[in-house]
């Protein structure tokens, strides 16, 4: 074996790897979710108003944003297996202050508890999505997509549990501490399951420009990074006003009073659009595979800007679903794609992935509230329609998605 060579990983090892990153996106999409299925009761037992639990949720976004800034760093230091089980630990322990702060009726524990808990969810995200990354490298096939699914997945059965507990009138604490420490158990399990750590640190030294670690902090600088993550940012916007305007925009935007849809159709508005975002997220990768990822890619961006458009100037709400239902399908694959991209050079690429999860993180964050000041204005479904810019101009982006070794096959064959 030459000198910095990652040594081979057998078939059953790389299966097993797999198998412990498809659970740890589970993991994640779950006790998130267990989280926000509770917030009512949060608020309830804390005695506060919307706008105090907006801070409370602010925290977590700001130790979210503060680990990916710094998560380049983390992950030129540490293997993923340790970035993970750090992580972990930060994102379990954050929710353990939390649950005992909520018991005892601490408002700034509470903030604290979760800003803590941010800090570990940005680590934990970026590990899984490096170590997808390097198997889907390693298998040869596209993986990401259903990756995602698997957090998808986490989050409905996380909110299912949560309504359980809601309906029958669990307590809050025991059932939520009890799931924050299964949580960290799990994510420690996975990581077991991770390459080896002599593997990561050969593949990078392998496959990048040099032996010399590059600086975490550059990728901020670089424009294909930028570009993608600007792409992951409008994906995440798109995404992300679906989950907190969709509803609202089925009930109040075809028809007044007795007219209007009821409230239930607006769940089931949601509902439609996870399934068929988790659809395409399950079965996207083969179709990746077989016709690039770039190509597939344009289809979901001509399905987005086909279902907003369907969903803003539909007559009725009949006509609406199809737009909801290719809304869902074009949502399903820049974000996951957006990490296989950043990825594609071993070299640097957990600040890669750092950057562009930041940029689409960013973006679903602030970028709903602000949708909402202009739906104050002009109507949900009109604000709505604002997204369709940026899709169109990420559109033109793509080909910027394309792994580099295909741009230079190409053009090598322009100049032959």
């Amino acid at each position: 074996m030459q000198p910095n060579t990652p040594p081979v990983i057998s078939r059953s090892v790389l299966l097993k790897t797999r198998n412990s990153v498809f659970l740890t996106f589970f993991l994640c999409g779950f006790m998130l979710a267990c989280w926000a299925g509770r917030i009512p009761l949060v608020m309830t037992m804390l005695n506060i108003n919307t706008s105090q639990m907006g801070i409370l949720l602010l925290c977590m976004a700001a130790g979210s944003i503060i680990a990916l800034i710094l998560a380049g760093w983390i992950t030129s230091h540490f293997v993923n297996a340790m970035t993970l089980c750090g992580g972990g630990g930060l994102f379990s322990g954050g929710l353990l202050i939390t649950g005992l702060s909520v018991h005892y009726g601490s408002y700034p524990l509470a903030g604290a508890g979760l800003f803590v808990a941010g800090l570990g969810f940005s680590a934990v995200d970026v590990a899984m999505n490096l170590e997808g990354s390097r198997v889907e490298r390693l298998m040869k096939r596209t993986i990401m997509p259903r990756l995602h699914a698997f957090f998808s997945l986490g989050t409905v059965a996380g909110a299912l549990l949560a309504a359980g507990l809601q309906f029958v009138s669990i307590p809050f604490t025991p059932p939520f501490l009890t799931l924050a420490v299964l949580t960290l158990l799990g994510l420690i399990a996975c990581s077991r399951r991770y390459l080896p750590a002599e593997y990561t640190r050969a593949a990078t030294t392998h496959d990048g420009a040099s032996g010399e670690k590059a600086n975490p902090f550059a990728a901020w600088l670089e424009p294909r990074t930028l570009l993608i993550g600007f792409i992951v940012l409008t994906a995440s916007l798109v995404e992300g006003a679906a989950f907190d305007w969709l509803a609202l925009g089925v009930v109040t935007g075809f028809g007044t009073g007795a007219a209007a849809p009821a409230e239930w159709l607006g769940s089931l508005s949601l509902a439609l659009f996870v399934t068929g975002m988790t659809s395409m997220r399950w079965f996207g990768g083969a179709l990746i595979d077989r016709y690039g990822r770039v190509a597939i890619l344009r289809l979901c961006m001509l399905l987005g800007i086909t279902g907003l458009l369907i969903f803003g100037l539909a007559p009725s709400y009949h006509i609406a679903i199809l737009g909801i239902i290719c809304w869902g399908l074009g949502s399903a694959l820049a974000f996951p794609m957006g990490m296989s991209a950043a990825s594609d050079e071993p070299s640097n690429a957990g600040a890669r992935i750092a950057v562009v999860a930041a940029l689409g993180y960013c973006s679903m964050l602030a970028g709903p509230p602000v949708l909402g000041f202009i739906a104050h204005a002009t109507g949900v479904r009109s604000a709505l329609l604002m997204l369709v810019l940026p899709l169109i101009l990420s559109f033109f982006l793509l080909p910027v998605m394309k792994p580099p070794a295909q741009k230079q096959a190409q053009a090598e064959r322009i100049s032959g």
